[in-house]
């Protein structure tokens, strides 16, 4: 990704493009706020508190790295990139609420009418980086994925042997990677969930937080299929190169929504969701493992394609685990 130099400014395409979908994204949330207090704190708020915490975020899962280099200064130097999007999400919610306080207004009311523009600017923000930045979003290479000359399953990637696979080698199935390779292009369908996330949590009747804790359950549980896909720029956690980082925060928002919302419901309810979550989880973990690495012998002639199918419904039952739970804490309780 080359920048432009205008004098003393070096600008980042893809830097620029954030910016712009982030302003569109407070404008549009100002007006749903109604261009009051609220809307002024929180556009004041929100922009450096994301920033910040999509740093710091990153730098904590490389800090096995700085701490080996005994590099701290990275984390003053932004130009060099590194940012985690969760992090800017907690320094937005962190700004909602700070703005509740602030405004006097309900943080729930403040988030849920963030919900949409934000869903839409990671959306966006996901197509940005996926086509404006090298190896960002990208999956296996599709003449690995479908190799018609590999006959053992146990070292496929696929269920469809395809000799002729140049009609996704076009977007939206696929981009060239650093060496020109067509790999699939994950942001592709990353951008469409966090869309539908966004636009089905808006849409939703509740009470005020059901529609930003909708949208958290919904894009966490579909996000930790879609880290699961990813190859190329992956973050892990620090010190455990093999466990994506993404999926493990995706997978602690979804506990710590049961922890706040488990209180709504029956005691036995909230056990059983919060079991059905470590089940969901589990199968996750068995198809990370037997998906690329065939670390599972009882499985490994799964081909990847096969695990991630397996995966997804895992991660259906980790979101499905909470339907109880938000129903009874943000839906009326007659006629329900």
């Amino acid at each position: 990704m080359e920048a432009f130099v205008w004098g003393p400014v070096t600008v980042y395409p893809f830097g620029l493009a954030v910016a712009l979908l982030a302003l569109g994204a407070l404008l549009w949330t100002g007006a749903r706020l109604g261009w009051g207090e609220s809307a002024s704190w929180f556009a004041v708020l929100s922009l450096p508190l994301a920033l910040v915490g999509a740093r710091l975020g990153y730098c904590l899962m490389v800090v096995d790295q700085l701490l080996g280099d005994e590099d701290f200064g990275f984390l003053f130097r932004l130009t060099e990139g590194g940012y985690m999007l969760w992090g800017a999400v907690g320094g937005a919610l962190l700004a909602a609420w700070l703005t509740g306080k602030l405004a006097h207004r309900s943080f729930a009311e403040i988030a849920d009418a963030a919900v949409l523009p934000a869903a839409l600017l990671i959306a966006l923000g996901r197509l940005a980086a996926g086509l404006l930045c090298k190896d960002q979003g990208i999956g296996f290479e599709l003449a690995a994925w479908f190799d018609p000359e590999e006959t053992d399953f146990a070292s496929r990637y696929s269920l469809f042997a395809l000799s002729d696979w140049s009609f996704f080698e076009r977007l939206p199935f696929a981009v060239q990677n650093y060496y020109e390779e067509w790999c699939w292009a994950i942001f592709v369908p990353e951008a469409l969930w966090a869309a539908a996330a966004g636009i089905l949590a808006d849409f939703t009747s509740a009470r005020p937080g059901g529609r930003i804790g909708r949208f958290l359950v919904l894009y966490s549980a579909g996000q930790i299929l879609l880290e699961g896909m990813l190859r190329g720029e992956v973050l892990h956690l620090p010190w455990l190169g093999f466990v994506r980082a993404n999926q493990i925060v995706c997978a602690l928002v979804l506990l710590l929504l049961w922890f706040r919302w488990r209180r709504a419901v029956p005691a036995k309810t909230g056990w059983i969701a919060l079991a059905l979550l470590f089940l969901g989880a589990g199968i996750v973990i068995a198809m990370e493992f037997a998906a690329f690495e065939k670390k599972i012998s009882l499985i490994e002639s799964f081909p990847a394609d096969v695990c991630h199918l397996i995966m997804g419904l895992g991660c259906l039952l980790m979101g499905l685990s909470l339907r109880p739970l938000w129903r009874g804490r943000f839906l009326e309780r007659e006629g329900v």
